[in-house]
């Protein structure tokens, strides 16, 4: 019979070999004739904490402190245990006391840097990990340890640069991450969503598809990779990445807002049992709002398309009340009072004065197209129709005007915000400026004679359009107000669309929208192309030539079959754009208009309305 020594010594060596159970059995053996020997409760503690089973690794480690008195590799591994149950400060105090045991002891200063880490002490755990380093220069978990940290922090770096628009940038830091810490799936994610921007979108599904490899559960990944196939117009297989996630996922709302809206267009469809569902997890107060609103807008589109109006448009109001209060919490209301007062400044800034002052300050340049008007009044259409001539490139919805509004003030040298500030814009400044932005189109549409940007909101800073680009061309999308208002609120809009959350707030900002238009149509010293989106469905061949015609191109079939064209989409509307012309859309808000009263008093009120919309909606409500 082997004796307490010899069985020990048996126990080291499978252990050490990766015999786990082997080795488990003999500690277990030898505690049983001495149930105090130090040796084997500590190692049979480390043996548990390999097992994940933690509680058991600190009661074991501990007895054999008690058994043995301080030890420092046992005050180590103890704090290993610690970790593994996320009490980092308890963790940090047993690598303390391991480390006065014994001064530069490299894994009680790497397990110190992990108990740091969680504690959010980034830069003194770094210190820990190159400190085990410098005494150890092999120590392979401070070395992972220390890498994990750098690219952490690469990552963090990234996100912020990538949410404040430096793409370039971020790629940069996403690579070092990826670089230090290979399997690091967030990182691949977020290049994905980096070359997403920079419209690499090839190489941003491999991104997604190799997070998904390194984390096969990684949901936002998922949703990524088949948003960015539904943007290809990769219908199908957007379809079933969707549907992946949700078999892998079955409450993520974002998935199934994504498929209400593949199915409102005919792609996909909810068997009644799903649908059930849904309305169950929907009415759930527990969940985060978010999920309760993108629920909302899912429930709302399977019920419109069902034709339940009722029942849709009591969840689609349910989701813009829930919508109201995320847009609040981050600090963003609608003011109808300060979007009078800004239309008020347009119009006082842009007079005829005005135009005559600079019309020789901007580039004569035919590059850019603007596509602009309401949201949901048939901008990604128009685009499309003309991206799908080859001279023309569709930009989608940029943000450059935007941009380079913020920066006015600045170059022009004036504590003047936007458009004020245009009265101190000299010629000089005026073609710097415009140039610039000429560069980013031609940029972007390489050969293109044309690129169009259809940022719908642009319709508000034609004004600025006309002074930087002369030679521009402005289409304007036009379609019944409460088609159009509708249309938006059933919309779960990102960015600056607060206004479409409450129907009152919508007739009001459409108001103040055909008040600013019908300024710019006695001011503006360029052309505008009133393109009517029920026009278009009735008569779009027509339509199409007087469009492409304005642009100054040849007519080319290939924009009667814009449905065929193959390109990236991102808007709202990206389902619409790959499927022929349809007039479903066209009269939809009757079918809802008793639910829309405090839209059409807005749209009828007398303050500010124009005679157009007034008529409009007075005949159309009969």
């Amino acid at each position: 019979m082997l004796s307490i020594p010899e069985h020990l010594a048996a126990g080291v060596q499978h252990h050490q070999a990766g015999r786990l159970d082997e080795a488990e059995a003999l500690y277990r053996c030898i505690l049983h004739e001495a149930p105090q020997h130090a040796q084997a409760l500590h190692l049979l503690g480390v043996r548990m904490h390999q097992a994940g089973r933690f509680h058991e690794a600190i009661d074991l480690i501990q007895c054999a402190l008690a058994a043995r008195g301080p030890d420092a590799i046992f005050h180590s591994n103890l704090a290993a245990a610690y970790l593994g149950m996320g009490l980092f400060a308890e963790a940090e105090s047993h690598c303390r006391t391991a480390l006065n045991l014994r001064p530069g002891f490299a894994d009680a200063l790497s397990n110190m840097g992990l108990a740091l880490r969680g504690q959010g002490h980034l830069d003194q755990a770094g210190a820990a990990y190159r400190e085990a380093l410098r005494l150890d220069p092999q120590h392979v978990d401070a070395r992972r340890h220390l890498d994990a940290l750098d690219a952490g922090r690469h990552q963090q770096v990234g996100f912020v640069l990538l949410a404040d628009g430096q793409v370039e940038q971020a790629v940069r830091h996403f690579e070092e991450a990826m670089r230090l810490q290979p399997g690091f799936a967030e990182a691949h994610r977020n290049l994905g969503l980096a070359r997403q921007r920079l419209n690499q979108l090839d190489d941003a599904l491999h991104c997604f598809r190799e997070a998904l490899r390194l984390d096969h559960a990684n949901s936002k990944a998922r949703i990524n990779l088949a948003s960015t196939l539904e943007a290809q117009g990769k219908i199908a297989e957007a379809v079933a990445a969707f549907r992946e996630a949700l078999r892998l996922e079955p409450d993520n709302s974002q998935a199934l807002l994504s498929l209400s809206e593949l199915a409102a267009a005919g792609y996909d469809r909810f068997a009644d049992e799903e649908i059930r569902r849904i309305e169950a997890l929907a009415a759930r107060s527990d969940l985060p709002i978010d999920d309760q609103c993108r629920l909302g807008y899912a429930l709302g589109r399977i019920f419109d398309q069902a034709g339940s109006c009722a029942q849709a448009f009591a969840h689609i109001h349910r989701a813009n009340e829930l919508r109201r209060e995320i847009d609040r919490r981050c600090g963003v209301v609608f003011d109808p009072a300060a979007q009078r007062a800004l239309i008020d400044r347009m119009i006082t800034t842009f007079t005829p004065g005005y135009f005559e002052r600079v019309r020789s300050f901007g580039v004569d340049s035919e590059l850019p197209v603007f596509v602009v008007g309401m949201p949901r009044s048939g901008t990604s259409l128009a685009e499309q129709i003309l991206a799908s001539h080859p001279q023309v490139h569709g930009a989608g919805e940029l943000r450059e005007l935007d941009t380079l509004i913020m920066m006015l003030p600045g170059r022009v040298g004036t504590d003047e915000g936007y458009p004020e500030c245009l009265a101190s814009m000299d010629a000089a400044t005026t073609r710097s400026v415009a140039l610039r932005h000429v560069q980013r189109l031609r940029h972007l549409g390489g050969a293109a004679g044309r690129v169009a940007d259809k940022n719908p909101l642009n319709f508000l800073h034609l004004g600025l359009i006309a002074t930087l680009f002369p030679r521009a061309r402005i289409i304007h999308c036009r379609r019944h107000p409460a088609d159009t208002c509708l249309s938006c609120y059933f919309q779960n809009f990102a960015g600056p669309y607060a206004f479409v959350r409450d129907l009152r707030d919508l007739g009001e900002y459409y108001r103040e929208y055909e008040r600013l238009m019908e300024h710019w149509t006695r001011v503006l010293p360029l052309p505008v192309f009133d393109l009517s989106y029920e026009e278009l469905a009735a008569n779009q061949e027509s339509l199409s030539k007087g469009l492409t015609a304005f642009c100054g191109l040849e007519w080319d079939e290939r924009c009667l079959r814009f449905h065929e064209t193959q390109r990236v989409v991102w808007t709202a509307s990206t389902l619409q754009v790959r499927r022929p012309l349809y007039r479903s859309s066209v009269g939809r808000w009757k079918r809802y208009e008793a639910y829309l009263q405090p839209l059409l008093v807005a749209l009828r009120a007398p303050s500010t309305c124009s005679e157009k919309v007034l008529k409009e909606t007075a005949r159309s409500s009969r």
